[in-house]
């Protein structure tokens, strides 16, 4: 064990941050020219990495191969289970049914260059006086050593007992009141802890071997995504820290409790009682706050929170000199309200974040089997950014080589930086990934460039599902059966989907609308009134431009507008 780090604050990244605002609209103009001229996903460029097999070039296409990274996930709870890797037993484990060696043999020979890793806080910090990085150190020492490079997990949902010996309230509380001993992001107290041990680790991880380090992922959710966690369809997070934050933030745009009350119809008597909206979603709720102002005002916070909690991780992780990465699951659905999916939206253009993972397990909010073509529409919204992109594949839900194989053809007609693969482990064949990668040089990234303008925010308007009978969800998303009807309508109109840019964000297309040859316009059903300007803006310069901007679905009705509170995220 080593003794606790103390936390050194991290080193700002020259004068860009505070300029990212002035900045955003030429820096998006730049992006979306090159590519139009190009795959997207260059970003900076990757170092060289030693130990490079034949067998591993054949699998990726050769030189130059189709993918300029492949990643597979080994994660905490499988590295205990199935490799018995612990603090306290024989390194390398004797009795286990895999062993680290294997996994590299297998993902090393058949493509894949990083193994994507996860370390649980409560693991590495058994109480706060010292630290146990031995699992750490030998994973990085095997890894590394066999020409694989690393990305890394750092699990904070997995928080330690002690914490809340020193925070008693530090925990997540949900919607009913239910509390979970897991850090709230936004309790000062414990995301100081929280630092503490990403500085250790980061500080161990970089002096060992920073080379090999491909990127780090600080993580707060149970499926190791960038969202809000959710259990038992209640919202989170109600921590009385969260909701003194969100009392502070309405009282810096307006003091007088009246003021909101008049907004909300509510009838708070004074600050000290105000609470945020208890929300949950699916059944009697999925529908229940179209409208609901206080609703659309609490959602415009949350998204506050992750998005600054997230990126003052990736801050410090830059601090280190190593890079951010973070993993967002399906958005652009109904679920999008519950977990803050749009977070990806903000957090992508942040300066602090390196890499994007989007995924999907293929199974949608309805729990039914999801059209494959969703990871088209992940990775073309994630291409105005103009980051290193991967999609990944889940196979914890479905199995399926075929469908697998249909993804990775999708990820590569996107033009994506890079694929992976998790929850792989003792799911797919002895040559998954050399079947899966190997074949894809004819696929080509090309097509005519089109874009699909839907505002993100809108995707909060429903949360979750209807009930067709008790209990059972409404097979149809209400949003994401609409995207793809766009889609349908788009991919009749072109000779292929190559150069699809799908903005969430409104404004970003608007400085560079000159550059596409026709733009499809998802009116939503919802729409928040800045977003609603910019579409208008987005309309006259089309028509002054001459660009063709079509309707993607008929509505019987103009979008119900929304008024917002607060300057728009």
């Amino acid at each position: 064990m080593v003794k606790a780090a103390r936390h050194a604050a991290p080193a700002r990244r020259g004068a860009r941050f505070p300029l990212r605002t002035l900045l955003l609209a030429a820096a998006v103009a730049a992006v979306v020219w090159l590519n139009l001229q190009q795959p997207y996903g260059g970003g900076r460029g990757r170092e060289g990495c030693a130990g490079r097999a034949a067998a591993r070039k054949a699998a990726r296409g050769g030189k130059g191969g189709v993918f300029k990274e492949v990643f597979a996930t080994l994660f905490a709870i499988e590295m205990r289970l199935l490799l018995h890797l612990n603090n306290d037993g024989p390194l390398p484990p004797a009795d286990a049914p895999h062993s680290l060696d294997e996994i590299i043999d297998i993902v090393q020979g058949q493509g894949v260059d990083i193994l994507f890793v996860s370390f649980r806080w409560e693991d590495q910090q058994p109480s706060q006086e010292a630290f146990d990085f031995r699992v750490m150190d030998y994973v990085q020492r095997t890894v590394c050593s066999r020409g694989l490079r690393l990305s890394v997990i750092l699990d904070a949902r997995a928080s330690p007992g002690w914490v809340f010996d020193m925070h008693p309230d530090a925990g997540l509380v949900d919607a009913d009141g239910d509390v979970r001993k897991e850090i709230s992001f936004s309790h000062a107290g414990a995301m100081q802890l929280l630092f503490g041990w990403h500085e250790a680790a980061l500080s161990r991880l970089a002096a060992a071997n920073a080379s090999c380090i491909h990127s780090i992922q600080p993580t707060f959710n149970n499926q190791y995504e960038t969202k809000y966690t959710q259990e038992r369809d209640a919202f989170q997070d109600y921590n009385t820290h969260v909701v003194a934050l969100y009392r502070q933030y309405l009282r810096s745009i307006h003091g007088a409790i009246s003021h909101w009350n008049a907004r909300w119809g509510s009838s708070w008597a004074d600050w000290a009682g105000f609470r945020p909206p208890p929300l949950h979603m699916h059944g009697p709720h999925w529908n229940n706050s179209l409208t609901d102002l206080a609703y659309w005002d609490w959602q415009h916070f949350r998204h506050q929170r992750i998005h600054a909690a997230h990126e003052n991780c990736c801050q410090h992780v830059a601090a280190h000199g190593l890079r951010c990465i973070m993993h967002f699951g399906e958005f652009f659905a109904a679920t999008d309200a519950i977990y803050a999916s749009g977070a990806v939206f903000t957090l992508a253009a942040s300066p602090w974040l390196d890499y994007v993972v989007v995924d999907s397990n293929f199974i949608s909010a309805a729990l039914q089997p999801n059209d494959v073509r969703i990871v088209q529409v992940l990775l073309s919204a994630m291409k105005p950014y103009g980051k290193p992109v991967f999609f990944e594949g889940a196979f914890e839900e479905i199995k399926d080589p075929s469908l697998h194989r249909s993804a990775v053809e999708l990820t590569v007609a996107s033009g994506a930086h890079g694929v992976g693969f998790t929850n792989w482990l003792d799911r797919v064949g002895p040559t998954f990934f050399r079947d899966t990668l190997a074949g894809l040089s004819h696929i080509v990234p090309a097509g005519p460039p089109v874009a699909i303008l839907t505002p993100y925010r809108s995707y909060y308007a429903y949360k979750g599902m209807a009930y067709v009978s008790k209990g059972v969800r409404d097979p149809h998303d209400p949003v994401q059966e609409d995207l793809f009807a766009c889609l349908d309508v788009v991919q009749a109109a072109v000779p292929s989907l190559g150069g699809l840019q799908i903005f969430g964000v409104p404004t970003m297309l608007l400085p560079v609308l000159q550059h596409f040859e026709q733009v499809w316009y998802l009116e939503p059903k919802v729409l928040l009134s800045a977003d609603a300007r910019t579409v208008e803006r987005v309309r006259g310069r089309a028509a002054a431009l001459r660009i063709p901007l079509h309707e993607c679905v008929a509505r019987p009705a103009p979008p119900i507008a929304i008024k917002e509170c607060c300057p728009s995220p």
